[in-house]
Formats: C-alpha cells, structure tokens, sequence
C-alpha cells in the first residue's frame, strides 16, 4: 500500500471519529442559529475593521475594541457557538496527536 492510500485510510478513520462526527454536528446545528451566524458575521466584520486600521497605519478606536470584547462574551454564551468551540478544540487535539505520532515514528 503506497503512502497515499495510507494517508487516504487516515482521513477516512478521521472521518469516523467522534471528533470530527461532533465537528460535523455543531457546524449543523450553527446552520440552523441564524442568532450564532450574526454574532459571528458581526465579529469577523468588527475584527476585519480593526486589522486594516491596523495595517494602514490608523488608530485603532476605543469603541471598535470594546465592540469587539462584548461580541466575545455574546459569543462565549450562545449554547451552539460553545459547541462549535468545543469539537473544533476536540478535533484540533486528535490532529495534533496524530502529527505527534507522525513525528516520533519519522524520528526512530
């Protein structure tokens, strides 16, 4: 078996973890929260705002800043953006377990 088929045998025991079911899953269930996409959509937007004062060399304001703070705590309280948050942390830590294993074979 070729490394490819290998790593296409990976992706696909990937697929089937619960992980990356529960990724899945919330990323459904934010579909259907249009409350969730606004708070989302109005933080990208807000940051957005800020990153291009920032690399046009303008002051950043205040109330962008404090802006930004309270989208984050909205966003910190909406039951399906904690979900989200907690399967992508969940799958982000079996990815990096899997680099990890990766790693220490290549270095026997």
């Amino acid at each position: 078996m070729s490394v490819k088929e290998k790593a296409k045998d990976l992706a696909l025991s990937i697929k089937e973890s619960e992980e990356y079911k529960n990724l899945k899953s919330a990323e459904a269930r934010l579909s259907l929260d249009p409350m969730a996409q606004d708070l989302l959509q109005e933080l990208r937007q807000k940051q957005q705002k800020v990153l291009l004062a920032q690399h046009t060399g303008q002051q950043i304001q205040e109330a962008d800043i404090k802006a930004i703070e309270q989208l984050q705590a909205q966003l910190k309280l909406n039951t399906t953006l904690q979900s989200l948050h907690k399967a992508q942390v969940e799958l982000e830590k079996l990815m990096q377990e899997v680099n990890e294993t990766i790693a220490r074979e290549l270095a026997q």
